[in-house]
């Protein structure tokens, strides 16, 4: 019975999957769902998450104690959640010292925003795109360049060569989250496939920081401190783990803007910016690149998106500081 409910589930994810990468039948069902939990919900998102939890149902029955491959398990449930937290926590590790590097090299503040262009592409500390980067040579060959997913091609460039620590580390973290299924109730089986689904978007699009990858880690801490008979302070660990992360996002935030302007490092720029509007401060050109300030009275996002707009074919990219304050 249970192997029959996990097919179903599984033939309907996938399903879905192939709906949101061929069509565009479902986008506005599904994406107001995924972005509570996703954040910035974006169609590629939602496409990896519903393929990854689709053929991990499909796949689960025969990680039953039982089952074809469960039978020859060799340690129990909760040391294969322990090892996908511990690969998860590493590889965000490094995605987070690339960006900081990124920014060491280019002489500019490691609590900024980066934007590669053409096409653009953005990535900082708190929301990291360095794992898709590295992925973008084969997802360019999958995904059609009329599907509107982004693949964070033009940031490539400007990374590690991260390709083979990402087909590595994510196919052994979904087979970590597979082999900790084991003997679990169907319903915490169903827990563990979406966290170990977020924590691979999280690695994939967001970084340590960002939502589906404290998402993923809580799903999959949480289960594997779960005792019978339950106790809340099972999930003490967890907690403090989480609810630290979520502590240092918002103090890089706070501690990491510029409330007085927007700095912005434009980099090696060709012929006049399209700066009408924007209330700049100050403009100094450095060597190859011109660093301005303009008017912090404009929420960040708005003017991130703005300037990407602005200067898309006219740089090959700039750095522009925080501002956390101004969504408020």
């Amino acid at each position: 019975m249970r192997s029959e409910r996990f097919m179903v589930a599984g033939i309907i994810f996938t399903g879905v999957a192939v709906t949101l990468l061929v069509t565009d039948l479902l986008d506005h069902i599904i994406t107001p769902f995924t972005h509570v939990f996703l954040m910035g919900s974006s169609e590629g998102k939602d496409v990896i998450f519903f393929t990854v939890m689709g053929t991990m149902f499909i796949l689960a029955p025969l990680f039953r104690e039982d089952g074809l491959v469960g039978k020859s398990s060799r340690l129990d449930k909760n040391s294969y959640l322990h090892i996908a937290a511990l690969l998860a926590f590493i590889t965000y590790l490094t995605g987070t010292a690339v960006e900081v590097l990124i920014r060491l090299s280019m002489g500019v503040s490691p609590l900024t925003t980066f934007i590669s262009m053409d096409p653009p592409a953005s990535t900082s500390i708190t929301h990291s795109h360095v794992f898709k980067a590295s992925l973008s040579p084969l997802t360019g060959l999958i995904v059609p360049a009329s599907s509107g997913i982004h693949t964070g091609s033009s940031l490539a460039g400007y990374i590690p060569f991260l390709l083979p620590m990402t087909l590595t580390v994510i196919p052994v973290i979904y087979l970590m989250g597979l082999l900790s299924t084991g003997d679990r109730r169907d319903f915490h089986v169903a827990i563990v496939i979406f966290a170990t689904a977020t924590t691979i978007i999280g690695i994939i699009d967001g970084g340590l920081f960002s939502t589906p990858a404290l998402v993923g880690l809580s799903g999959i801490l949480g289960m594997s401190a779960l005792r019978v008979p339950f106790s809340p302070g099972n999930l003490k660990v967890p907690t403090l783990i989480i609810g630290g992360l979520i502590a240092v996002r918002i103090l890089l935030g706070i501690l990491g803007s510029v409330p007085e302007y927007y700095e912005v490092t434009v980099l090696e720029p060709s012929g006049n910016l399209d700066l009408d509007g924007l209330h700049v401060l100050s403009e100094e050109k450095k060597g190859d690149r011109i660093i301005l300030k303009l008017s912090s009275d404009q929420n960040e996002m708005e003017l991130l998106n703005k300037l990407t707009a602005r200067l898309d074919g006219r740089c090959h990219g700039f750095f522009m500081t925080w501002n956390f304050f101004s969504f408020f």
